[in-house]
């Protein structure tokens, strides 16, 4: 156990490096946005059922921060970066207009195989996609996401959620660095909140997906990343009540500014 918690410190140092180095290639970007005079963002978010719950609530959350968002989503079931590379209508959709953001979902157990795996079947194709959306002039963003209830048991008997989410972060760091991008780090609040309070499930009854609780944390991070913001307002939404929202933001808001 010490061991893996001093992996995953040594990997959320790597984690606050990648976002220095994120943050110098964003400030270079042309379409560097800034978000103290900006108020309407559009973006396309590109992934799979992970991805597919969160833009309408990213949305409704960022209205009650007084920020517009327009998204187009492209979320087949269990779609990968590579057959988003090879797809006509992702393509077509990265071009379609000139977006601020695109947001890039892995296949949620790609990332955390073999770096051997990774760079055969993640980063040819990852790198493809943000050659494109740069192309445009929008910024690729890396949705980095949950390990799983049990951890991958489906590969790895004697898994768990922690052992999976340290593989997670590191398939991200490097998708980043081979492809000089930012990540929303999503997945680690997931594993904060599910290592320190037990009352808080974000789960869905598979254990993979997430429940309405895992859905509104996951689109707090990305509002309070698109803001730049120490504090986020949070409406209830949905069955969600309103101490529970808070307290949701204020995870999204603890890990924005102490990764």
């Amino acid at each position: 156990m010490r061991k893996l918690k001093n992996h995953m410190k040594a990997q959320i140092f790597l984690f606050i490096i990648l976002s220095i180095v994120g943050g110098y290639f964003l400030a270079a970007s042309k379409k560097q946005i800034d978000q103290g005079s900006k108020k309407d963002l559009s973006i396309l978010f590109i992934g799979n059922s992970y991805t597919r719950p969160l833009p309408e609530v990213i949305q409704s959350i960022a209205e009650n921060n007084n920020l517009k968002i327009t998204y187009r989503s492209i979320t087949p079931g269990g779609w990968t970066l590579h057959k988003h590379s090879k797809s006509e209508e992702s393509l077509k959709a990265i071009h379609e207009r000139t977006w601020d953001y695109v947001v890039l979902q892995e296949q949620s157990q790609l990332p955390s195989f073999s770096e051997e795996q990774r760079r055969e079947d993640i980063y040819p194709y990852a790198i493809k996609l943000v050659n494109e959306i740069r192309e445009t002039g929008a910024i690729p963003l890396l949705f980095l996401t949950w390990g799983r209830k049990y951890g991958d048991i489906q590969n790895i008997p004697d898994d768990t959620r922690s052992k999976m989410q340290a593989r997670l972060l590191e398939g991200y760091q490097n998708i980043a660095l081979s492809t000089s991008s930012e990540i929303i780090p999503v997945g680690l609040a997931w594993e904060e909140i599910t290592s320190t309070d037990k009352a808080i499930d974000l789960y869905d009854p598979d254990g993979s997906h997430p429940n309405q609780n895992g859905v509104y944390l996951s689109a707090a991070i990305f509002v309070s990343h698109l803001l730049k913001s120490p504090q986020l307002n949070a409406p209830p939404i949905g069955n969600i009540p309103k101490e529970t929202a808070e307290f949701l933001a204020q995870q999204a808001n603890t890990l924005k500014y102490n990764p």
